[in-house]
């Protein structure tokens, strides 16, 4: 073969070379960018957070070994009505956070304003999984801070209504006790005196947070038993003289 002729076969070569190094170089590049792409689908009524693979192309549902994340970024199923339209794309999870915080916060404020007992469960478990979004605004971080205390509120009316069932409980048992002839009815008697107003202040307190106006009867407290009478010695005889 000829100089001229090696000449142009070299050339050939490394241009074939350049090319395909250039073409690996942009597959690579658009590999990359699609694996830090989030997508926000709806698929069988659940709302998934999907990601991009390391390929041109490609995407899977969004897993991680980390138990906070998963939480945060599980399906989840929205409430009644609820329509995405398109599916929504993200090139970081910051973005991901503050479009998933915006559904999050919207849904938690419109079961709580029903205050019926299940939406405010189903409020507060909203409210926990956007607590654990890490890429939340600043703005949203404030606008956190409001909803978590308004939901304090309802927390607190179901803590006390736990309470008081609670209460109850135990002063229906200690009554049980303190009626009966066991060697514990007078501690039971005792400690009956002692639960009897709490329960009564526990249920105001109650009622005062499930009525606006805060202004329930409070149920007549049950009477204690009477404690177990003193016994006084009697004197004995005077001594004969």
């Amino acid at each position: 073969m000829s100089a001229p002729a090696r000449g142009s076969a070299g050339r050939t070569f490394l241009l074939v070379v350049a090319v395909l190094a250039l073409f690996a170089v942009v597959v690579y590049l658009l590999s990359e960018r699609n694996a830090r792409t989030y997508t926000l689908a709806l698929e069988d009524g659940y709302l998934t957070v999907k990601k991009g693979v390391m390929a041109p192309m490609g995407r899977q549902t969004f897993k991680t070994a980390d138990p906070a994340q998963a939480q945060a970024y599980a399906p989840l199923k929205p409430p009644a009505g609820f329509k995405l339209d398109e599916e929504r794309t993200f090139d970081d999870r910051g973005g991901l956070d503050q479009a998933l915080y915006e559904y999050l916060a919207k849904w938690a404020r419109d079961d709580l304003a029903t205050e019926k007992p299940e939406l405010v469960e189903r409020a507060l478990s909203w409210i926990d999984r956007a607590e654990k979004l890490a890429g939340l605004s600043a703005t949203q971080r404030e606008d956190l801070r409001t909803v978590r205390a308004e939901s304090g509120y309802f927390e607190a009316r179901q803590l006390l209504g736990k309470a008081t069932d609670a209460l109850r409980q135990a002063r229906e048992k200690l009554k049980l006790t303190a009626a009966s002839s066991s060697h514990h009815a007078g501690e039971a008697g005792e400690a009956l005196r002692l639960v009897g107003p709490t329960v009564d202040e526990l249920y105001r307190a109650e009622r005062a947070l499930a009525s606006p106006g805060g202004n329930q009867p409070v149920p007549p407290a049950e009477a204690a038993p009477p404690a177990p009478a003193a016994q006084v010695q009697q004197p004995g005889p005077a001594p004969a003289r």
